[in-house]
């Protein structure tokens, strides 16, 4: 499997009582059996405010011999045709759905989705400019999206199914999926004619080759000749460091070769004397280290991965469970470094001092990353189901995790 791991897709929906007001979390809409159109007055079918797929989440709130009156999960409320609603979701479409509206990709069993079009997309917490920005969407990021508006600057909901971390982008930011060769040609396209559009471009370039490692090394050194020869610095972006990881990540290992490698460096964590095998930690090496036994980890998730029981102490956190031969055996799930701990990877030491570009000359051909979302946190491929995460701030080790996908 891909060292850059998997890409953990969600699809979300939720709704809202009136425009300003979200409906409490955790409550429960139904859903459409067909595709169709959220009309603005009862009776008039000729003024649209949106369009939804099937299996569309709705709040219903009144309804006619005709009609149901609804609210869509961006807060519009209109009124729909009847037709039988749901309460659980299948995964199915209607015959027709619009594709222009609700793309579901080349196999057509994808929830219906778009993607981010601009760099850096502001996420709000409302559908409105002046609400809370929650996040920035990255360029490409792919949306599930079940309500489309018709009218001008009309807002998509993007957040969690059951309202709990609301998030509204524009619609007009959505659109397909762009290409490297896409983004590359707009670049040059407007390269030495206008300074302004040619920096923008080539932030643009940069973000997309953080997803493309191929064309990385490419992306960053345009990005460098742009920012160089405009004499603007960015102190956000160390591009010389970025090129470095470019030339580590360029060539990507075959999973055997990998595997190989990664075994080879004899993966382990020292801390007071004792040494801690992933999968190999014991019970009575917990005692030893007088880790606190605990019957749950708060906000820990439910990613397949189900132990019967942990350790912790105030900056480790060790996961046990039953395997198929009924052994409990122990992984170490978190780590914070403050008290000596250390992780040992071949000839390298690693505890609160460690550099992050000894790590990344060590085992720079092991790593994957993304400089625009996540800088500075690296990831290890565990096996063809999980992740070891490494986070470096200022420049040193401050904590190790790991993870199975969900």
């Amino acid at each position: 499997m891909s060292k850059k791991g998997l890409l953990i897709l969600c699809f979300f929906v939720s709704w809202f009582i009136n425009y300003a007001v979200a409906q409490p979390a955790g409550q429960r809409p139904m859903y459409t059996s067909t595709w169709g159109h959220l009309y603005r007055e009862a009776g008039n079918n000729k003024d649209l405010l949106g369009v939804f797929p099937t299996e569309a989440p709705v709040y219903l709130l009144d309804s006619t011999n005709t009609q149901y009156k609804v609210q869509v999960s961006n807060g519009d409320i209109g009124f729909i045709d009847r037709q039988p609603l749901k309460s659980a979701m299948y995964g199915k479409k209607s015959a027709g759905e619009p594709q222009q509206y609700f793309y579901r990709g080349t196999t057509g069993a994808q929830c219906p989705h778009f993607y981010i079009q601009v760099s850096q997309l502001r996420v709000r917490k409302a559908s409105n400019t002046t609400s809370t920005a929650v996040r920035r969407a990255g360029l490409n990021e792919m949306v599930c999206i079940d309500y489309v508006p018709l009218y001008t600057d009309g807002w998509v909901y993007i957040g969690d199914h059951f309202h709990q971390r609301p998030e509204y982008i524009q619609m007009k930011y959505l659109g397909a999926q762009l290409t490297y060769e896409k983004v590359l040609k707009d670049y040059l396209d407007v390269k030495g004619k206008d300074q302004e559009k040619e920096l923008a471009a080539v932030g643009r370039l940069r973000e997309i080759g953080w997803t493309k490692y191929s064309k990385l090394k490419e992306a960053l050194t345009y990005w460098k000749e742009t920012y160089t020869k405009a004499g603007v610095v960015d102190p956000k972006v160390d591009i010389d460091f970025e090129l470095v990881l470019a030339d580590k990540f360029h060539n990507e290992l075959q999973s055997e070769v990998y595997a190989k490698k990664l075994k080879a460096l004899n993966f382990h964590f020292e801390w007071k004397g004792v040494s801690l095998f992933d999968g190999k930690i014991t019970d009575a090496q917990m005692k030893q280290l007088a880790l606190q036994r605990v019957s749950e980890i708060p906000d820990m998730p439910e990613c397949g991965w189900e132990p019967q029981y942990y350790y912790k102490t105030p900056n480790m956190i060790v996961a046990f469970e039953k395997n198929n031969k009924g052994r409990v055996a122990g992984s170490l799930y978190q780590l914070f470094f403050s008290a000596g701990e250390t992780i040992v990877m071949g000839s390298e030491r690693m505890d609160a001092n460690y550099a992050e570009k000894d790590f990344v000359d060590h085992v720079g051909d092991l790593l994957s990353a993304n400089w625009i979302t996540d800088p500075h946190v690296y990831y290890i491929q565990n096996g063809d189901a999980g992740l070891f995460i490494f986070r470096f701030a200022d420049g040193k080790l401050a904590s190790y995790e790991c993870m199975f996908y969900c």
